[in-house]
This record gives C-alpha cells, structure tokens and sequence, in this order.
C-alpha cells in the first residue's frame, strides 16, 4: 500500500508540474504574440504619421512655393517662322500644279481608270498628310532644364495644387484615426486634430494663405503628441518636431513683418534641439547632422535679425530638408506595413473639395 500512494504522489507532483511548466509557457507566449501585435501596430501607425506630417510641411511650402527640386523640366511649342511657312506654301502650291496637270492627262487617256487612281490617291495623301502633323506637333516641342529656387520662383500661390494636396490627405485620414485609436493617444485629442483638419481644409478652400498658416500650426501640434506615443526613440522624434513646429510658427509670421516674435520662435527651437547634442540614444552616424542642424537653426535666427524673407527662406528650406534627411532616411522602405498603406492610398481616388466643405 505504501509503495502504490508513493507512486500515485510522484505522479501527481509529476502532472502538477507539467501542468504549471505549460501554463506559465501559454502565459509568456502569449505576452510576447501581444507585444509584437503592439509593436506592429506602432510601426504603421508611426509609418502613417511620417507620411501625412510629410504631406503638412509641403503645405505649409506651398504658400511660399519651396520647392527642394533645384531644377524643373519645361516644355514649350516653338513656330515655325513665316519664310519657312511661305517657302512651305509656295512648294505646295508647285506640287498642286504639277498634280492637277498629270490628273488631267491621266484622265484624256484613261477613263474610269484614271478616277480609281486619283482615289487611292487621295487617301494615301490624307494618310501621309496625318502622319507629317504629328512629326511637325514633336518637332515644334523644345524642351528645357529650368532652375528654380527662392531667389527666381513665382510669388502667387498655385491654390489648385493645394487644395488636391489637402484633399488626397482625406484619404488616409480614416485609416490612422482607426489605428490611433488602437494605441495610448488620447481619444480627444484624435477628434481634435480631426476638426482642425476640416478647419484647415476651409481656410485653403477660401484660399486665404494666413488663415491656412494659423490651421496648419494648429493641426501640426499634435504631431509630436501622437509620434510619443507609438515611436521608438520617442522622445527623440518628439524633440524633432517640436523644433520643427517652433519653426513653422516663425514662418508662418513672415508676411506679417514680426520678426522679434519670429526670432523669439526660431530661439525657441534651438533651446529644445539642443537636448538631442548630448543625447546618449543618438546613433553616431546621425551625430554629424544633429550637429550641422544646429548649426542651421542659429543661421536661420540670424536671418531672421537681418529681417531679410528671402535670406530667411533659403535658410528655412535647406534646414527643413535636413531634418526631413534625418529623421525619415531609409525608414519608409523597410516598413512592409507602411508600404501597403501607401499603395492604398494612391489607389484610392479622392472626392470633391467643394462637396467637402
């Protein structure tokens, strides 16, 4: 009897160890399926935020035309000048004479003959004829490489441009407010950013430059809220566009002449990217440009003492080019998530502006 309850106890420590080894193996599993599903879902969320703050800082170029582009190809019909056109002329007239002799003579010796020829005459000119316009439409087409920048861009503001920019962002709108939603946002601030969306969509609409500005500073304020709450590194990406709101709120101050507020914005943004100088979470091959964007935001400051907008704005756009450099390098391509979020959404094809508004 002994010998059988010893058995029974062995096999019961024997089951019962078995049965919590499993279970602690289903829990720790488990955890770990949650946080990859919570670290996939960062990422396209992360991903999706990239994309639509890029789409914001090309608004807000757009109401001073930047354009990173140094150079846009340009295509112009150039016309043929009047000698060569009355030398034309003058030829066809030669040949029309010359045709009607020979039709003549092929009708006094030929009959019904003759008129079969003239037709297939006839359509084998139009043919001809069709495919000489077309040879003259390409050869009277020049093409040419046009530098543009700052100093030699159009001072009125392409609004239709804008509005489908503003428009194409509807697109995705709903996608990331569905995956915001998913993560630590604050679910007002989602409904927030969504109705200054709409706030900025009018403003563009009226085509009103100041008005659009002042939404767009407003949308992009949540920007580094969300970015902390899904991105690795948050609180270097915060920093990131914290300075780029501070100089957004400077340039969208230019046509009105303030420029001791703007450069106490530009001041603004040195103070917090000098956090990330001593930053230990820096990768070393990004030290180089944290560096030379420093150095780029006290350039900036110092056109903005000199009071001078076109200084200012080639300074602004090669600093924001940077930062986009920086920050966003490589990181698109590697995102499988993020690369089926863009396919949708140029495959989606958007609505009607006015419908919107």
């Amino acid at each position: 009897m002994k010998k059988t309850s010893k058995i029974w106890y062995i096999i019961l420590i024997i089951i019962g160890v078995f049965i919590i080894g499993f279970g602690i193996y289903y829990t720790v599993a488990k955890s770990k399926d949650k946080n990859t599903e919570e670290q996939d879902l960062n990422a396209k969320v992360s991903s999706e935020l990239e994309y639509i703050e890029e789409k914001f800082v090309n608004l807000f170029n757009k109401m001073n035309n930047i354009e990173y582009e140094n150079y846009k190809i340009t295509v112009k019909d150039v016309e043929k000048s009047e000698s060569n056109d009355k030398e034309s002329g003058a030829t066809t007239t030669g040949e029309e004479k010359s045709g009607n002799t020979s039709s003549s003579d092929s009708q006094s010796s030929g009959g019904s003959q003759g008129g079969d020829s003239q037709g297939g005459n006839s359509e084998g000119s139009n043919s001809s004829q069709g495919e000489s316009s077309s040879e003259q439409a390409a050869d009277n087409q020049m093409y040419e490489l046009q530098a543009i920048g700052v100093l030699t861009q159009d001072s009125q503001i392409d609004w239709e441009k804008t509005k489908t920019e503003v428009e194409n962002i509807y697109v995705s709108i709903p996608t990331i407010t569905l995956d915001l939603y998913q993560t630590n946002v604050n679910q007002q601030d989602i409904l927030d950013f969504n109705s200054k969306f709409d706030n900025l969509t009018v403003a563009i609409k009226n085509e009103n430059k100041q008005e659009t500005l002042q939404n767009l500073i407003e949308v992009y304020k949540y920007m580094p809220t969300f970015a902390e709450a899904v991105s690795q590194n948050s609180n270097i990406k915060k920093t990131a566009l914290d300075t780029k709101l501070n100089i957004f709120q400077g340039y969208s101050k230019l046509d009105s002449g303030d420029w001791t507020t703007i450069s106490n914005d530009i001041q603004t943004g040195i103070q917090t990217f000098a956090k990330l100088l001593t930053d230990a979470q820096i990768e070393e091959q990004k030290q180089y440009s944290i560096n030379k964007i420093y150095v780029m935001l006290n350039e900036l400051k110092s056109a903005s003492e000199k009071k001078n907008v076109e200084i200012f704005l080639i300074k602004y756009k090669n600093l924001i080019e940077e930062l986009n450099n920086v920050w966003y390098n490589g990181k698109r391509v590697n995102w499988i998530v993020a690369g089926k979020f863009r396919k949708e959404l140029r495959e989606e094809s958007p609505g009607s502006i006015e419908q919107r508004c």
